[in-house]
């Protein structure tokens, strides 16, 4: 893959890996600079629940943009973009009166939960199968897993516990 994207780039590979360590980091930046099209509004402007969910909503759909990326960009290994985001969105929860430590603890909270969403979004192993499956309620929950308005409800009721808190 990294050969194939350096003759795109019309270097060497080793041209390439000279300014990447490898291609999850390429990725990352990659990530990081689609999340900086994100146009972060004020703030401590709007309604704070509004402003949250929708700036989580343009990180999502930007991270599944491009396939894989998730999985590389939701890391330990922030780019700055990324780093603005989670921010923003703990902030969010700061406004909600939380102290920061709840904040912080709230918005780990929704990471995971998004993690798992595109996790379950992109991987094979959550597929609805074409055929019947032999259990019934475990075919019914796995559409359920798929089912978007399984992650709203989780976002949600996530959202609404972290109100209660203050």
């Amino acid at each position: 893959p990294m050969r194939s994207v350096a003759a795109r780039l019309d270097v060497s590979a080793m041209a390439l890996y000279h300014h990447v360590e490898d291609k999850d980091e390429l990725l990352r930046m990659v990530g990081d600079d689609l999340l900086g099209e994100i146009e972060l509004p004020d703030p401590d402007s709007g309604d704070l629940r509004e402003l949250f969910t929708d700036i989580v909503t343009a990180a999502m759909d930007a991270l599944r943009s491009v396939p894989g990326l998730s999985s590389v960009l939701l890391t330990s290994k922030l780019g700055p973009n990324a780093r603005k985001i989670i921010l923003f969105c703990i902030h969010q929860f700061e406004r909600a009166g939380l102290d920061r430590k709840a904040a912080w603890e709230a918005y780990a909270a929704v990471h995971q939960l998004v993690l798992g969403r595109l996790l379950v979004e992109e991987s094979p192993n959550f597929q609805l199968s074409p055929t019947p499956h032999g259990d019934d309620e475990v075919r019914d929950y796995v559409a359920k897993l798929r089912s978007p308005a399984s992650f709203d409800s989780a976002m949600s009721a996530l959202l609404d516990r972290s109100e209660e808190r203050r």
